[in-house]
């Protein structure tokens, strides 16, 4: 899937050089592809939504293109047989999806190019492929990756690190508003989807808040476990201590909590009914 994803990405990219140069006579000229594809504000407040997708079939430049593929590939290749091609494509196209809406949400209608207001477009798959490496990142965060740097220097880094890398520099063209067809805010966005969704599978090390939960369920089926007496000797005598000691007062309420359960314990007792 993800060989396919680019060859009909750099399919689509061949078929707009093809379709611009045929169309240069046309009064519309090449701007016809960006008018009826490219995601901007104007079209989807007339009802266009089909360009929260549709904007992905277009590209800005042969750099934008090379760049989304070979990241493509290099992630794609590693993050689809580890989640399987449904969650790979969920990743694709939901980062694209969601890049589409924060895009149009969070940009401009218009932006100054010479002094010349113009209608701000955006384009191109780098949202969706964003989220396909974010995914990788998050799965196999210390993985090490080789990176050229300016396309020239050789450099190792760790998979962790080119995401967080690639997601600050999203934000640093988000704020200094820098080549804005690429849809900053997109990328941003799809990056914090494809985190949260690879963290909804499972993968990746747990954020505090699942630690937590997760071990207030295992001690519920711990404690779920024991017998009267187990629970007795274990959680209740150390609290009657306290009692002993500070008074009643000084009880948590997670303390009292256990004091109600150990009371249900002995209730439940066979010698008790």
């Amino acid at each position: 899937m993800t060989a396919l994803l680019v060859a009909l990405s750099v399919g689509a990219y061949v078929a707009q050089l093809l379709l611009e140069y045929m169309l240069a006579e046309h009064p519309l000229g090449k701007d016809i592809l960006s008018r009826w594809l490219a995601l901007d504000h104007a079209g989807i407040v007339t009802g266009e939504y089909w360009k929260f997708l549709s904007y992905s079939l277009l590209h800005f430049s042969v750099l934008q293109v090379l760049m989304s593929m070979l990241l493509l590939f290099c992630a794609g290749k590693e993050v689809e047989p580890i989640v399987g091609i449904r969650h790979f494509l969920s990743i694709y196209f939901g980062g694209m999806l969601v890049g589409g809406v924060a895009s149009w949400l969070a940009l401009p209608a218009a932006v100054t190019v010479a002094g010349k207001s113009t209608a701000l477009m955006v384009m191109g798959t780098t949202p969706a492929v964003l989220a396909v490496m974010v995914a990788f990142a998050t799965i196999l965060p210390e993985l090490e990756v080789t990176v050229n740097l300016l396309f020239v220097l050789p450099l190792r880094i760790r998979a962790k690190h080119l995401a967080v890398a690639s997601m600050i520099m999203s934000g640093v063209l988000w704020a200094t508003k820098t080549i804005p067809q690429i849809g900053a805010p997109g990328l941003v966005a799809a990056g914090v989807f494809a985190w949260v969704y690879v963290k909804q599978l499972g993968f990746g090390n747990p954020l505090a808040i699942q630690r937590y939960i997760f071990d207030r369920r295992q001690r519920a089926a711990r404690l779920d476990r024991m017998t009267a007496e187990q629970f007795i000797s274990m959680e209740i005598d150390p609290i009657l201590e306290k009692i002993s000691r500070e008074g009643v007062r000084s009880l948590s309420r997670a303390e009292r909590k256990i004091l109600e359960r150990g009371r249900e314990k002995i209730d439940d007792r066979p010698d008790r009914k």
